[in-house]
């Protein structure tokens, strides 16, 4: 099978899902045989205006991929949204694979390669792909659609754009947000999620930067998992790690979020460490109101899908695309959660 190879194979089939579709049928046939010479003069004139009028057979939609890194999440959901409006605004079908959410790094090693393969038998035009994370397969893996990354960069695939975060920029965003209310010597904590997910990664160095810039001591420093069921065991078990007081603690995505936000919401008021978290979830506007999380950087899921999906349709329309598209992120805390830009962008996980 070509993914156990490194290959995905297709023939270039989907240059006819582009090509005008010459419509004609045996009505017309019939028409010639039986009909008389008016009633042909009758239906030209009417082919004729319908022509005139834009209304002639057009080309079929053009068939895309699509295969992200799950749908549990509130991230993927929203950016699943984002990707079907755009597909409605330039008019072209979704083929869409999703495996659950961790299941490439756990038991179902490369299960995006067979989804991938999957669409391209299927005559797929292009593919938006969330790339997880590969294992004994020769990289980097060439596609023979076009194909668009999403949320992270991946040295696993050629592809002619990635639509991401500045996630080391946003990870240092989330430090800054401390400068004001740490010290120098402020013990603090980094949740990470997983050694070879390049979004979270960049974010978790982003912040490790700047907190090294401000003298923070970073007294713990533990991968906690990625899957909700498992993140809240081990956001307790690194922080019941370290016996004195922490100041901060970092999570790095949603469900590392959802994982410390259980845990400290659970401890004293008074023991309470500041909490900053990245993605969104319903239920952090409530912390957010409490206090029980200080500060959340939310990224955009909805444009970075939409804006995936319209890179790759440009380019199967012969339109240059950029190699890197960043999608800004904002910081939403108690002092601002009702201000119109932060709520533009909170709006998207509504829809």
């Amino acid at each position: 099978m070509g993914s156990e190879e490194g290959e995905v194979k297709l023939s270039r089939r989907w240059n006819a899902a582009l090509q005008p579709v010459e419509v004609c049928g045996a009505r017309g046939a019939h028409v010639r045989r039986h009909g008389r010479p008016s009633l042909r003069k009758a239906l030209v004139l009417v082919a004729l205006f319908a022509i005139l009028a834009g209304a002639a057979p057009v080309a079929s939609a053009t068939k895309v991929g699509v295969v992200l890194a799950g749908s549990v999440q509130v991230f993927w959901q929203t950016m699943t949204k984002g990707i079907q409006r755009a597909a409605l605004d330039l008019h072209v079908d979704l083929v869409m694979r999703n495996p659950s959410d961790g299941a490439s790094l756990g038991t179902e090693r490369n299960v995006q390669l067979r989804m991938i393969d999957y669409m391209v038998q299927n005559g797929v035009a292009g593919i938006v792909l969330a790339p997880e994370p590969l294992e004994d397969v020769a990289t980097p893996v060439s596609i023979t659609v076009p194909t668009v990354l999403v949320d992270r960069s991946s040295t696993d695939y050629n592809a002619i754009s990635t639509v991401t975060t500045d996630n080391l920029a946003a990870g240092r965003t989330a430090a800054l947000s401390l400068v004001p209310v740490l010290r120098k010597g402020a013990k603090i904590a980094v949740l990470r999620l997983s050694p070879n997910i390049s979004s979270t990664t960049e974010r978790e160095n982003g912040f490790l930067a700047v907190a090294r810039e401000m003298g923070w001591e970073v007294v713990v420093e533990a991968y906690v998992g990625y899957r909700f069921h498992e993140t809240q065991e081990g956001v307790l078990k690194a922080l019941n790690g370290y016996a004195g007081h922490l100041d901060a603690v970092f999570a790095p995505n949603e469900t590392t979020a959802d994982g410390a936000l259980r845990v400290i919401e659970a401890m004293p008021a008074g023991d309470r460490p500041r909490l900053v978290v990245f993605d969104w979830r319903p239920e952090f506007l409530d912390a957010l109101k409490r206090g029980v999380v200080y500060a959340d950087v939310v990224q955009d899921p909805y444009r970075m899908g939409y804006l995936a999906l319209e890179t790759l349709v440009a380019d199967l329309q012969g339109h240059p695309s950029r190699p890197r598209v960043f999608v800004d992120v904002v910081t939403v805390t108690q002092a601002n959660m009702n201000d119109r830009a932060i709520r533009a962008v909170l709006a998207h996980y509504a829809q």
